[in-house]
């Protein structure tokens, strides 16, 4: 990725409704760059018909749209949208939607700018066989890792009794309203 290409804050997204087109646009001027995959008309359907992502009303969009958009497209290439979607409801159900975006918008970021040279393998790090290993090892642990923190959330879930899960949803859904 390219270090001058850079995810928005949810401040910095659309504070005015946008029809689909220019939603499409937006995010492509985001994620284009990074992933070199375009979200489609088709994608974004999808992705409220599966309820991914929250539906349109009226066929306008928000910022909880563009942000979700923003999201799938980076993550659709490593987890299923039922995974994202349980990660989008672990989310939801501890923070806003825009603590939530904000945090994944910053740790991306971030992520994204540290530098390959900070491989630390015995291997020669200028090695570009090597540096392909190192980012494919990394690759597959995040996404093991991503996959086993979520299912013991899920399986908290299950096990946490019902009085607690509502008090959660109540809060969570007090703050999703902000």
């Amino acid at each position: 990725m390219d270090k001058e290409n850079k995810l928005p804050l949810w401040d910095e997204l659309p504070t005015f409704e946008i029809y689909l087109d220019q939603l499409l646009d937006l995010a492509n001027n985001y994620v284009y760059p990074i992933t070199g995959e375009h979200l489609t008309r088709t994608m974004m359907h999808n992705y409220t018909k599966a309820e991914v992502i929250v539906r349109p009303r009226n066929k306008r969009y928000l910022k909880i749209h563009l942000a979700g958009a923003i999201v799938v497209s980076l993550l659709k290439s490593v987890f299923s949208l039922d995974t994202i979607k349980n990660g989008f409801q672990i989310e939801m159900e501890q923070d806003s939607a825009q603590e939530a975006y904000d945090r994944f918008v910053n740790m991306f970021n971030q992520v994204s700018k540290t530098s390959d040279s900070e491989y630390s393998g015995s291997e020669n790090p200028n090695s570009q066989a090597a540096m392909i290993q190192y980012q494919a090892i990394l690759s597959v642990t995040y996404h093991l890792r991503a996959i086993a923190t979520m299912r013991k959330i899920l399986l908290q879930t299950l096990t946490t009794p019902i009085s607690d899960v509502k008090k959660q949803k109540n809060t969570s859904s007090e703050s999703f309203q902000n």
